[in-house]
């Protein structure tokens, strides 16, 4: 490797916020900070005291090129850097976002077989009535909290459904889900900045949510279509999972389907009250709803960034990189990467081409996302049918969360079409 190039624990840090702070992200992401490091052509190393250096991927080309290089780029390490302390995850191997090829690729196919295309339209069908009532009840109010009243309820139904559970479990497991992944600390908690603290709360907050799982495995009436059943009965490599893993890759599908869902359909609404001639062009143009989604899903991303650590030797952005060194890849700055995205800084659904990383890219792809572009567009299009305006009633509340672009609520009125 060329003695000319920097390495990284040589590539200096310029910009003075700390993207290891959940406050550092409210009120909205730090676009301004991204993009400025895409212009450095370069990635940017930060200190942190108790945990290892992270290098920040900003630039959609070399973003992509780490999500779909599985052996050079490990997940086993940790997925964030609350989680990425220079050691194996305890839940690698196990936990299917916490696993590398090729036992990965067979843990996938099993997990990912209720997630077809096929499951989502039959999925839409069991949610379109549901949706509908939920938004018709929204606008009948006239002014509320569409994270309350909507978005949060959408993707609680639909990963009730896609895991079998009774639906008088359904909110429980959603609150227990974002809080395992969003923690419970506020913007003004004096722990929120400290590392220690936030893995602590989170911690505690994965517990509550794998021992309510637990509970369900043992006591509740499972459907025998849902994937905890599958999984129950279900083998890998001619053994059958352990309980363990039955537990793990549950929690990960019910973080997943909650976050995912709710914070785009909260984020696009948020959008769309902010930008009002978009939501007329849509009105106008109904047949376009696809696109909506998708610019609505780049606009938001809900996954703020994933992690990765470096394999074997590579050089990435002019930087040589050794085993072990950690990165941060920061997917909203890919998704308004100047050099992939035309206007990358304007919600204008009516683009075209619109190649987002929302659901990442490679081995790892969203296993999810043809179920959250199904209740997305469900939301959309229920909306589409009753609502002639969206108006903001104030700022919305938004979590302090490094990972999650989290809402907490959403005031709006909707004005009845």
């Amino acid at each position: 490797m060329s003695d000319l190039l920097p390495t990284a624990a040589a590539t200096g840090r310029t910009d003075v916020t700390d993207l290891s702070d959940p406050r550092s992200f409210l009120p909205e992401p730090p676009h301004r900070l991204w993009a400025e490091q895409r212009r450095s052509g370069r990635l940017h190393r930060q200190e942190r005291e108790g945990a290892p250096a992270f290098l920040s991927v900003t630039r959609y080309h070399d973003i992509d090129t780490v999500l779909r290089d599985a052996t050079g780029y490990s997940s086993e390490w940790g997925m964030t850097l609350d989680t990425s302390l220079g050691e194996p995850d305890p839940a690698a191997g196990r936990m299917i976002e916490l696993t590398d090829p090729p036992r990965h690729q067979r843990l996938r196919r099993l997990v990912s077989s209720g997630l077809t295309r096929s499951a989502a339209r039959a999925m839409g069908s069991m949610l379109e009535d549901r949706v509908e009532h939920w938004v018709e009840q929204a606008v009948r109010a006239g002014e509320t909290d569409f994270v309350a009243a909507v978005a949060g309820r959408v993707p609680s139904a639909g990963a009730g459904l896609l895991l079998g559970l009774p639906e008088q479990e359904w909110a429980t497991l959603s609150d227990r889900a974002s809080r395992a992944v969003c923690g419970s600390l506020g913007e003004h908690d004096p722990g929120v900045g400290d590392l220690a603290v936030r893995r602590r709360s989170t911690a505690t907050a994965n517990g509550q949510l794998l021992m309510h799982l637990a509970g369900l495995l043992d006591h509740a009436e499972l459907a025998e279509d849902g994937v905890v059943r599958r999984l129950l009965d279900a083998e890998l490599d001619g053994d059958r999972l352990s309980r363990e893993e039955v537990l793990l890759n549950c929690l990960n599908l019910a973080i997943g389907g909650n976050e995912t869902t709710k914070n785009a359909t909260a984020g696009g609404v948020a959008a769309l009250a902010a930008h009002p001639e978009q939501w007329q062009w849509l009105r106008r143009h109904p047949e376009h709803l696809d696109r909506a989604v998708e610019e609505i899903l780049r606009w938001t991303t809900p996954p703020l960034h994933l992690t990765r650590t470096v394999l074997r030797p590579a050089t990435l952005a002019g930087t040589a990189l050794e085993p072990g060194d950690l990165l941060c890849l920061w997917l909203p700055s890919a998704n308004r990467d100047e050099e992939v995205f035309d206007d990358p800084d304007v919600f204008r659904l009516d683009r075209e081409a619109n190649p987002h990383l929302s659901f990442t890219s490679g081995k790892h792809f969203c296993m999810g996302a043809a179920l959250a572009r199904s209740q997305l567009r469900l939301v959309l299009k229920a909306l589409l049918a009753r609502v002639e305006t969206i108006t903001p009633l104030g700022p919305p509340a938004r979590r302090a969360s490094n990972f999650v672009a989290a809402y907490d609520s959403l005031p709006v009125a909707l004005s009845a079409a």
